[in-house]
């Protein structure tokens, strides 16, 4: 039986976008949650803040590492998978892809280490700093990925020279006309999407009679 190239390739990159898409809508979402738990532990002192910000930040690790993972092979199946598309249009492509890394993935990076490993080590304000960095840096991660993947959908701002595309005005690029709908609504997603986790895991506890003030706290954010 003889399959299709194409249809393999899609079956493939449809698998991978699949698995991978599980865990930024969770890490942007949960980012965020994380930085609300510090920034109420620094202005109420309330410890329960401080251990469900902890008990997080621990999934958060797991899932922003299989996320990063998954990530990377969607990047290469690009060149594996859409060469000639990646040959095409890897002037306007290769750039927001860039700016993804330099902007969003590096202010992850730089603060995700005093999130992680800068308990008792660093002052209290110092770890809220980068807790709000990391859920910024999430944030700009789903900006530059939506707007690569809105350009895909609804290219503007380019144009076709020997067969290749050229960009001509990158705010049209970067603000192309779907990605001002996407973007909205891929946060969103995330948000109730972590939300639904977080009121799960407290409805768990509480049920389980277990930790009760912490799965109050989660069922009441």
């Amino acid at each position: 039986m003889d399959l299709d190239p194409v249809v393999l390739a899609r079956l493939q990159f449809a698998f991978t976008v699949s698995f991978h898409i599980i865990f930024p809508s969770f890490t942007i979402g949960l980012s965020a949650f994380i930085a609300t738990l510090e920034l109420l532990w620094i202005k109420t002192d309330r410890d329960v803040f401080h251990r469900l910000s902890r008990f997080w930040t621990k999934i958060f690790a797991v899932s922003f590492a299989m996320g990063v993972v998954s990530g990377i092979v969607l990047s290469y199946q690009f060149g594996t998978n859409w060469s000639r598309f990646s040959e095409v249009t890897g002037s306007v492509i290769g750039p927001l892809i860039g700016f993804e890394v330099l902007t969003a993935f590096f202010l992850e990076a730089t603060f995700l280490g005093v999130m992680l490993f800068g308990w008792n080590r660093v002052p209290r304000w110092l770890h809220v700093l980068a807790c709000v960095m990391v859920a910024v840096g999430t944030a700009m991660s789903a900006f530059w990925i939506l707007s690569a993947n809105s350009w895909m959908q609804t290219p503007t701002g380019y144009e076709m020279r020997d067969g290749l595309a050229y960009p001509l005005d990158w705010i049209e690029i970067i603000f192309n006309p779907s990605f001002l709908h996407r973007l909205p609504h891929m946060l969103l997603a995330a948000y109730l999407t972590t939300s639904l986790v977080v009121l799960a895991v407290g409805a768990r506890y509480l049920l389980a009679g277990k930790f009760t003030e912490e799965a109050r706290v989660m069922m009441q954010m």
